[in-house]
């Protein structure tokens, strides 16, 4: 009896959540519709199942796409472009040589999590950027860096 309920136990704490957290309004249609669009490959690492609504994983998470109402980067920070697409750095999660960055103006909003294992971490995002650019076009960056 114990031998299964540590089974279980082990069971129900490897879930493929990477420790990522779906953002509110996730599982909105335009969420599915960006994270069924996501690519199989992407930085050289294979796409993983992540059992969180608006979030694609690759790499064991070295790769995190989140789509939903995101807001937490200062309308002040200064954008960046890929493949038409505005993105703001996340001060606030990037650090350790990992990056976080924000689509600007779109609703609902991605974000990209890089680790610190992605060596070529723009290529990444104008990859992803593809993709974020079906996502409904509120407004410009202003501010470019």
């Amino acid at each position: 009896m114990a031998v299964c309920a540590a089974v279980l136990a082990a069971c129900g704490t490897s879930s493929r959540s990477y420790n990522v957290s779906g953002a509110p309004g996730g599982d909105s249609a335009a969420c599915s519709g960006l994270v069924g669009k996501a690519p199989q490959k992407l930085g050289g690492y294979e796409r993983d199942e992540s059992d969180q609504k608006g979030t694609a994983v690759w790499g064991d998470g070295d790769v995190v796409l989140r789509c939903g109402n995101i807001s937490d980067v200062p309308e002040s920070a200064s954008c960046t472009s890929a493949k038409g697409v505005d993105w703001v750095v996340n001060e606030k999660k990037t650090h350790g040589g990992a990056k976080t960055v924000l689509s600007y103006g779109r609703s609902p909003a991605a974000e990209i999590t890089l680790s610190e294992r992605i060596k070529d971490k723009d290529a990444v995002i104008g990859e992803l950027s593809g993709i974020v650019s079906g996502l409904a076009k509120q407004k410009a960056c202003v501010k470019r860096s």
